[in-house]
């Protein structure tokens, strides 16, 4: 645009190596190799082709590059480092770099190398972080193309030697002509597209439009629509708008749409939030304007600029002199906006993969299933419908809360609990109403989900979780639980269906629920010098036995199946007995190195009427003692003895013992 843009004074595929994509080629020029956490941008939609008016990936899916533009690499070079692009990718949700070289005002023209060099490292940073990556020839105060078109080939025939094989690399040849016609910038871009293919047969190309890169040398017209380049795939033509300019919200706002229906693929290549001479106002609504109309079509898009500038069109606060790992304190308030734009579309779209939305058969007509889940740092998000995911994939972004309901059949509810961080399972809460926590930070860990009403026997209930450090999960059914438990890891996602009764929605259901507590009665003892133990459960021996070891803690847990709790105390040297605890808490010391000395173990609610709990333990000197039962103390009292090691058993309620009961315990 009319702007002036300078400033004088002025970032498996996972686990396994993320490194240059060059159509199956593992290696890079220059740059040191990267590793990403999760599927990057290329990994995951690989090389970018134009179909019709369409971006579309290797898939041949419409696909939305959102990208950040650096400002002038020959002022702002400090921004270009591998460790902002990073920040971008994984902080913003940005897919793509812009690496804006200038031409004129210092740029190319009066340092080639120099400028050549900030393009290598850029594509290198890029291509490792699996990000696409824009090389831009910006024109500016040199208006018409055609003034350095011998450098442009020149430049572009390098590019296009070195990067044809990149499948992330695209070519942007004329930034912002202005002060010529459409016949001179078509002549131009002819020549340099020529040039370029005779290297890269299928690399998309970017063409720059009249009057900065309005689609037309007027508000009214479009030359390039109506007279656009013939005989060559994959071109694109620029459009740049700055959402605050009035001149732009007067006449360009039908553009982006006006040149689509006539058949011109349109590539935002630059926008700005402020006026169009990149400073003034920022309008948050005009933004959210253009936004929406670039999303209506999936335009892509890069916002200006990466840098510190003093004006507003800037991202990062000119008080600010990091070049990495922003703040939101640090950022402008475009900046701040143009973060949370991308994050929330990063979101989405991972909200509306194929992985997080699997194909569910037989969903049961007529009967729709919402859901929508509280997540962290987010807060409470739309709700979503049968077998739709609800919460986020890839942000390690916590579960805190669920609502559910059913409609289409006034005689079938639904019901629901959840295992909350430190507070355990939860009572079932119904149709509708919020399972979890809001404003506790306490993550969801696991979810059983059932059906109620006079018609639940005509219905099954499947879902889903997605959970941290193992992802999506098998499907559980009809109350089961799904997640995990006594491993600390949150629930990040969920996908819920209903289907007729016995009907097959073609899921697996092998491993919906991950826990230790695989038993009726489950338990874990703090060792002397060993730590906590593995959980054992149903009479298994926990602690030492022949080692002169001390317990020193315990933790005893139910089966999540088992209507009720279990509650236990231990007795503990010099502090004597301690206060009952419940279902998981520790009782005894950690860190202290104190032993104990005896323990009584009850149940409680519906398990206490179903069964009887006995335990016995392995005593100091005394080896292993009777079975105590049901509250009594097993262990010694006064003899300064530690405890070893102890079994518990679960025997339904008037069965008989699983051994002697004479002698549980010996008291001085």
């Amino acid at each position: 645009m009319e702007k002036m843009k300078r400033n004088i004074v002025a970032i498996i595929v996972s686990i396994f190596i993320v490194v240059c994509m060059m159509n199956g080629a593992l290696f890079c020029d220059g740059a040191d190799v990267t590793y990403a956490a999760t599927a990057t941008p290329v990994s995951t939609h690989g090389k970018l082709a134009v179909s019709g008016t369409q971006l579309v990936d290797q898939y041949g899916q419409a696909f939305q590059i959102r990208g950040v533009s650096t400002h002038g690499l020959q002022w702002y070079s400090q921004y270009n480092n591998i460790d902002a692009y990073r920040t971008l990718r994984d902080d913003w949700g940005a897919n793509c770099i812009r690496l804006a070289m200038y031409t004129s005002e210092g740029g190319y023209i009066s340092n080639p190398q120099k400028m050549k060099d900030e393009i290598y490292k850029g594509v290198d940073y890029a291509t490792n972080l699996g990000m696409y990556v824009i090389i831009d020839w910006h024109i500016l105060s040199d208006g018409n193309p055609q003034t350095y078109k011998s450098q442009a080939k020149t430049f572009f025939a390098e590019m296009a030697q070195k990067y044809k094989d990149y499948n992330n690399v695209i070519y942007e040849i004329c930034n912002e002509p202005n002060n010529c016609s459409w016949s001179d910038i078509k002549n131009y871009a002819e020549e340099v597209i020529s040039v370029i293919r005779s290297y890269d047969n299928d690399g998309i190309i970017i063409v720059g439009t009249p009057t900065w890169s309005q689609l037309g040398s007027q508000g009214h017209t479009y030359e390039p629509a109506d007279e656009p380049i013939r005989g060559y795939n994959n071109l694109m033509y620029a459009f740049h708008f700055y959402a605050s300019e009035p001149a732009h919200n007067q006449w360009l706002t039908e553009k982006i749409g006006t040149a689509i229906n006539k058949g011109l693929p349109v590539f935002v290549t630059e926008f700005g939030l402020s006026a169009a001479n990149g400073d003034g106002n920022i309008e948050l609504g005009k933004a959210d304007e253009w936004h929406n109309r670039c999303d209506k079509y999936n335009v892509s898009y890069c916002v200006w600029s990466l840098s510190n500038d003093w004006r507003s069109s800037s991202i990062i606060s000119s008080g600010c002199n990091k070049t990495s790992d922003w703040s939101t304190g640090e950022l402008t308030t475009a900046g701040n906006y143009i973060r949370n734009w991308y994050r929330a579309k990063r979101d989405n779209d991972s909200a509306n993969s194929a992985d997080n939305n699997p194909e569910v058969a037989n969903l049961a007509q007529d009967i729709t299933v919402s859901y929508r889940t509280h997540v962290q740092t987010y807060g409470w998000q739309d709700f979503v419908t049968n077998g739709k995911m609800s919460g986020t994939s890839g942000r390690s972004k916590r579960l805190e809360g669920i609502e559910i309901k059913v409609a289409g059949n006034k005689n079938l509810g639904i019901r629901y609990k959840t295992h909350v961080q430190s507070y355990g399972w939860q009572d079932w809460v119904s149709n509708g109403a919020m399972s979890g926590t809001s404003g506790e930070a306490k993550r969801l860990e696991a979810i059983c989900i059932e059906l109620t009403g006079a018609d639940r026997d005509r219905y099954d209930v499947y879902y889903r979780v997605h959970a941290q450090s193992y992802g999506w999960l098998d499907w559980a059914k009809n109350g089961q639980a799904a997640g995990t438990e006594g491993y600390a890891k949150r629930l990040e996602a969920i996908n819920i269906v209903i289907v007729p009764k016995g009907a097959n929605p073609g899921v697996s259901t092998t491993r919906p629920f991950v826990t230790p507590y695989g038993g009726n009665v489950n338990y874990s003892t703090h060792v002397q010098t060993y730590g906590w133990q593995n959980w054992v459960s149903d009479g298994a021996m926990s602690g030492t036995s022949g080692e002169a070891k001390r317990l020193e803690g315990i933790k005893i847990q139910l089966n999540k199946d088992i209507d009720g709790s279990i509650t236990y105390k231990t007795h503990v040297q010099t502090y004597g007995w301690q206060n009952w605890v419940s279902d998981g808490a520790m009782s005894g010391t950690s860190g202290e190195a104190k032993r104990l000395e005896g323990i009584c173990i009850k149940l409680e609610g519906k398990a206490k009427n179903s069964y009887d709990i006995y335990y016995r333990v392995h005593v100091q000197s005394y080896g292993w003692l009777d079975w105590a039962k049901n509250g009594e103390m097993a262990g010694t009292s006064g003899l300064a003895k530690r405890l070893e090691g102890i079994e518990i058993r679960l025997v339904p309620k008037g069965q008989n013992p699983p051994g002697s009961t004479a002698k549980p315990s010996i008291t001085k």
